[in-house]
Formats: structure tokens, C-alpha cells, sequence
């Protein structure tokens, strides 16, 4: 388990008067967080969290099991439109329910824990890019939700990093949830799906795509192949979590 030398409890003086004036309890359960700081995990619920274990598959940022150089599900779908793939997290669990309130609940305070986990899941893998972009929502979703809790997860990766947010992607097209489509639905639901408001600001430009959960990849396929379109040199993906098989 990745990152247990992070995992502490401080005591003290300050610590008891900072728990007066902060709200510094797990959001899960109550207890303090591992590392003090503000609505963060306790050192209990961090341990139940998933992280993806390396080797990673180059291809979508999924775990390896086997001697193959790429996942089972990448040799089923083939080439992808990106050029690189992160993701942290395994779609079960503690994180699978902490995804689900913020995207089904209408909690994005969920959104903005989960963006400080993704933060330091992807400490020491962050590519270099010259911009941070979250695939959008259609904005009729958006308003039905009130938020984009992939540009949650944008927000908070590039508010720690110093990349900056970029919201040159749109929606133009509704489509059907993906979670309820096979796979060659997946695919037509998003034909089309995506445009970009401006090409300019992204031509010759390092993109770093954010969505929640990869499964397929349709979705991260028809973003990354408009973008590339509009002129990007290079466009990896990072979803929070990677939903594959064992």
C-alpha cells in the first residue's frame, strides 16, 4: 500500500486549537485526518482507498497482470487516440462510493477530496503539458447537476500543479449516459460529440485530458481526437479511476 509513510496523527497544543477553528474531520467517518488538513481522510478510511499498483499499462494508465505490455482491455480496443495514460485508482470501494456521491448526489465536496487524492496519486507522474482540460458536460447536464465534477478533479490537479485550466472543449452534443451502452454503442453515442471554441490556443499545445472513470475509452477517444484535430502536439489522458478486469 502506497504512501503509509504519510499515513500519521499529530497531537498537541496546536493541533487542538487549529480542530476549534478548521474543519479537519474525515468526511467519511469523523475522525482526524492522516495529515491534518482540512475535510482530508483518517488514517483508517486512507488505508480502505485503492490505488492502482505499477506496472501500468502505457496505454490507459490500468494495472498489468500477466507478461503481456498491455492490458487485456487495450488489446480488445486497439490503438487509442491519446499518446500517454494515467489514472489512480481502482473503481471499487471507498473510492467507487466517494465518485458516486459526488457525480449521482450532487456532492462536490466529495469531488474536491477525491481531486487531493488524484493530486498526490500523480505526485511523481504529472506529464509535462502546457494545459490542464476537463472533458465537459453537455450544458443541459450541467444544469441538471449544477457541476462538471471532472472539472473538479481539473481544478484541484491544476491548482497543485501550476498547469492551467483550459476550457477550450465543448459538448455540442447530448448523449445518452455511457455506463448504459455496450461498446459499439459507446462509440456512435459520441460521434461528433465534441468541438473546440478556439484552435488557436491549442496548436502545438501539450493537453492533459481529466475525466472521472475510464472504462472503454470512448468518451476519452472522441476528446482527445478533437483536440489533436484542432492542432495539440501531444494529448494524454487522467482519469480518477480505471475500471478493467483482473
Amino acid at each position: 500500500m502506497p504512501y503509509k509513510a504519510c499515513i500519521k496523527q499529530k497531537s498537541g497544543k496546536i493541533h487542538d486549537l487549529l480542530r476549534i477553528f478548521l474543519p479537519l474531520e474525515c468526511p467519511v467517518c469523523g475522525g482526524v485526518p492522516f495529515d491534518d488538513s482540512p475535510n482530508m481522510l483518517c488514517a483508517g478510511c486512507f488505508q480502505q482507498l485503492q490505488f492502482l499498483q505499477p506496472p501500468y499499462c502505457p496505454m490507459c494508465g490500468g494495472e498489468l497482470h500477466g507478461f503481456l505490455d498491455v492490458c487485456e482491455s487495450c488489446l480488445v480496443n486497439g490503438k487509442r487516440q491519446w499518446d500517454g495514460a494515467f489514472s489512480a485508482f481502482r473503481m471499487d470501494g471507498l473510492l467507487k462510493d466517494l465518485l458516486h456521491k459526488c457525480k449521482y448526489e450532487k456532492q462536490p465536496d466529495a469531488g474536491y477530496l477525491v481531486g487531493k487524492l488524484c493530486l498526490m496519486a500523480m505526485a511523481d507522474r504529472m506529464p509535462q503539458v502546457d494545459y490542464i482540460i476537463p472533458v465537459p458536460l453537455h450544458w443541459t447536464r450541467y444544469l441538471m447537476r449544477g457541476f462538471n465534477q471532472s472539472e473538479i478533479y481539473a481544478k484541484v490537479l491544476s491548482e497543485g500543479t501550476g498547469i492551467p485550466l483550459c476550457h477550450a472543449l465543448r459538448r455540442k452534443k447530448y448523449t445518452k449516459q455511457q455506463a448504459k451502452l455496450d461498446r459499439n454503442e459507446r462509440k456512435s453515442n459520441l460521434s461528433g460529440a465534441f468541438s473546440i471554441f478556439d484552435s488557436t490556443i491549442l496548436k502545438k499545445r501539450a493537453i492533459l485530458l481529466v475525466d472521472d472513470v475510464m472504462t472503454t475509452g470512448a468518451t476519452l477517444s472522441a476528446a482527445a481526437r478533437t483536440v489533436k484535430r484542432a492542432g495539440a502536439s501531444k494529448v494524454y489522458v487522467f482519469t480518477v479511476a480505471r475500471r478493467q478486469r483482473n
